[in-house]
C-alpha cells in the first residue's frame, strides 16, 4: 500500500512535467542502455587483455594492458550478470507498465508473460546504470560520487519518460548492490582485478591503484574549477 502511494504520487508529480525537461530526459534516459556499456567494456576489455596475453612484448606495458582489460570485463559481467537476474524477474513478475495505468491501475500485474508491456519491476535501465556506477567506482573511488549521481539521474528519467514507476526504479537500483559486490569478491578471490584490504575490504591489484590516481586527478581538476569536493573528499562519500 505505501509502495503504490510512493508510485502514485511520483506519478502524479511528473505528469506536469515541463516539456523542455521532457525532452531532457528522454535524452538521458537513453544512457541506461546497456548497448552503450555492455558492447565498449565486453569488445575493448576482451582486446586488452589478448594483447596483453599475445601481442604486447614489454612485461610492464602487457601487464598495465592485462589489468585494463579485466577491469573492463569485471564491468561488462556486472552490467551482464545483473542484467539477467533483472530480466528473470521481469517475467516472472509481469508488472504493467505506466503506459497502461487507465486500463489496469497500479496494481496490473500478469506474471509469466513475455509481453514487454508487462516488464515493468524491475527497471533494466537503472539497473544496468547502478551496476556500471558500482563496477567503475571499485575500480576508481574517486569517481563513486559523480557516477552514482548519474545512476540516480537515469532512473528518475525513467519514471519522467513514464517507462517505469518509482518503485521499479528503486528495485532496479536495489538489484545491482548484490550482485556487483558478489561479483568483486569472486574476482578477488581467483586473483583477478581486486585484492584483499583488511578483514573485508578491496581494493585494485597493480597497476589499477596507478590507473585510479591518475583517472581521479583527471576528474579533480574540472571539479575544483566548479567548487566541488575534491577527490580525498569523494572517496569518503
Amino acid at each position: 500500500m505505501l509502495l503504490s502511494h510512493v508510485d502514485h504520487l511520483a506519478f502524479e508529480v511528473l505528469r506536469a512535467t515541463d516539456p523542455a525537461a521532457s525532452a531532457f530526459f528522454r535524452t538521458l534516459t537513453e544512457a541506461g542502455d546497456s548497448k552503450w556499456t555492455l558492447v565498449p567494456t565486453g569488445v575493448i576489455g576482451s582486446c586488452l587483455v589478448l594483447a596483453g596475453l599475445w601481442l604486447v612484448k614489454a612485461r610492464r606495458a602487457a601487464a598495465v594492458a592485462r589489468w585494463t582489460g579485466s577491469a573492463l570485463l569485471f564491468v561488462f559481467a556486472s552490467i551482464a550478470l545483473s542484467g539477467i537476474i533483472v530480466n528473470i524477474i521481469k517475467v516472472i513478475i509481469g508488472r504493467a507498465r505506466p503506459k497502461l495505468l487507465d486500463q489496469i491501475g497500479f496494481q496490473g500485474f500478469d506474471p509469466m508473460i513475455l509481453d514487454a508491456n508487462f516488464h515493468s519491476f524491475p527497471s533494466g535501465h537503472t539497473n544496468t546504470a547502478v551496476a556500471f556506477a558500482l563496477a567503475v567506482s571499485f575500480l576508481i573511488p574517486g569517481w563513486r560520487a559523480p557516477l552514482l549521481a548519474l545512476a540516480g539521474a537515469i532512473g528518475f528519467s525513467r519514471v519522467a519518460v513514464n517507462a517505469h514507476f518509482m518503485t521499479d526504479v528503486i528495485g532496479g537500483a536495489a538489484l545491482a548492490y548484490p550482485t556487483t559486490y558478489w561479483l568483486r569478491a569472486r574476482f578477488a578471490a581467483q586473483g583477478w582485478v581486486f585484492a584483499r584490504s583488511g578483514a573485508v575490504g578491496f581494493q585494485p591489484q597493480w597497476p589499477g591503484r596507478l590507473l585510479a590516481r591518475l583517472a581521479e586527478r583527471s576528474l579533480r581538476r574540472p571539479l575544483d574549477a566548479l567548487g566541488a569536493p575534491d577527490g580525498r573528499q569523494l572517496r569518503r562519500a
